[in-house]
């Protein structure tokens, strides 16, 4: 395939500190970011294109190398203990993992065309190896540090320097890669970036694995009631996922609607699949907190609140649901909202970031203001009343994702990047 397309022979060096792509997801550091890389290095493999992706060795028991695509591997770098470590606190450990990317480059005689990184330690690391190996850099902050702190203010563990690495990495990064117009307008206003440099490209969704499904079918596949009214959570174990907004919505329902309150059932995937083997101290604490807002609230007979599912099953979920709900504080992208679309669910989400532009509202679903208890529960009650709506919402976003957001369409937009830079490589050293 590489001879037809031209691509044989190059090679990036992609790096995503925290975010292993082959890692189980729904802990408290593996969700989207792990996603996008897993899927975009499998379509850059299916384009020809060798990708190593760079990650931090945090488990004893996983391989330090691991192949999940023809010409795409996986490499975990020690850098620090091998336990897990929150991603936020990575800074003192990134220049030995700099220093592990250079060795493994030039033990395995491994040169690349284009470094390629995810988030902003990575995109320090990046920073630094553009600088020891002379190559351009494309970069994508998958969420950016001063959006996200006004959103969870206190809440947030993001350190003091992440802004200055983030203003750092907008003013000499070759190429940013901003997932929503939303994304890069925030650059503009809050960062002072230019944006000369910064490419708008969506994430994507699986379109083999997230496919349209019968009510129905999904249903019966989970053995779930056909005659409920079914809504589904999915996300990391953060406060700024907003599963205190659902929870509180779901009393509004109780209280305003109780007919649709009876015969309702929700579902809320949240936290490591891992989560009855090993706990991380802070995801605890925050399940335990929902936990008991659920029963304070007295919604315990309603809601279940689970760890999280692997996404094949995760797909039969959405597929069973009458509606897909994402309350966010702050989102670059929404990808739960994509993958909910690609299954044929009506999505309600927070007006915020690129869930601005992942749902048109009306047409896939319906936006409601972040923190709203009442807006989602008027937005979630809208879509379970009236099942025309639901159903037309649905072939809507079918529509919509198998138009815009395939990761192969994905794909190729990147890698019409790579070209670009590494042809601006190649002439800068004639």
């Amino acid at each position: 395939m590489s001879s037809k397309n031209g691509n044989e022979g190059l090679t990036v060096a992609m790096i995503s500190e925290h975010g292993d792509p082959i890692a189980p997801l729904g802990g408290q550091q593996s969700g989207g970011q792990n996603v996008y890389v897993y899927e975009v290095a499998r379509a850059l493999s299916k384009l020809g294109i060798k990708v190593d992706v760079f990650t931090r060795w945090e488990s004893r028991k996983a391989a330090k190398v691991v192949r999940f695509a023809r010409r795409a591997k996986v490499i975990r770098l020690k850098a620090g203990p091998r336990h897990f470590i929150s991603k936020d606190k990575f800074g003192p450990l990134m220049p030995e993992f700099v220093e592990r990317v250079l060795e493994y480059a030039r033990l395995n005689k491994r040169s690349y065309d284009v470094i390629h990184t995810h988030y902003y330690y990575s995109g320090w690391a990046g920073l630094q190896l553009k600088h020891i190996l002379g190559k351009k850099l494309l970069h994508i902050f998958h969420s950016l540090g001063l959006i996200k702190h006004r959103a969870l203010a206190e809440n947030d563990p993001s350190p003091k320097e992440r802004t200055h690495i983030e203003k750092k990495l907008m003013r000499n990064a070759d190429v940013i890669i901003s997932t929503s117009p939303q994304e890069k307008l925030d650059m503009m206003r809050e960062y002072g970036a230019s944006g000369s440099n910064v490419v708008v490209i969506p994430a994507g969704v699986n379109l083999r694995r997230f496919t349209p499904l019968d009510k129905i079918s999904a249903r019966r596949k989970l053995k779930l009631p056909q005659d409920k009214k079914i809504v589904v959570f999915a996300g990391k174990m953060e406060k700024r996922k907003g599963g205190e907004t659902l929870i509180k919505a779901v009393k509004e329902i109780q209280k305003n609607w109780p007919k649709i309150y009876s015969q309702l059932e929700v579902y809320m995937f949240s936290g490591d699949p891992r989560i009855q083997r090993k706990k991380e101290k802070k995801e605890t604490t925050t399940r335990h907190a929902l936990k008991d807002m659920i029963r304070d609230l007295k919604v315990d007979d309603t809601i279940k609140l689970m760890p999280g599912i692997e996404q094949d099953e995760l797909h039969h979920y959405y597929g069973a649901a009458d509606v897909v709900v994402m309350p966010s504080y702050y989102e670059p992208f929404g990808m739960v909202a994509v993958e909910a679309m690609a299954t044929g669910t009506p999505v309600v989400a927070s007006n915020v970031g690129g869930l601005k532009w992942t749902i048109q509202d009306g047409v896939t679903g319906f936006h409601a203001r972040a923190k709203s208890a009442k807006g989602f529960a008027r937005q979630i009650v809208r879509i379970l009343k009236d099942p025309i709506l639901e159903r037309k919402m649905g072939r809507n976003g079918i529509e919509q994702v198998r138009k815009n957001y395939a990761w192969l369409k994905i794909a190729k937009k990147i890698l019409a990047i790579y070209k670009q830079l590494a042809a601006k490589d190649t002439g800068k050293r004639k």
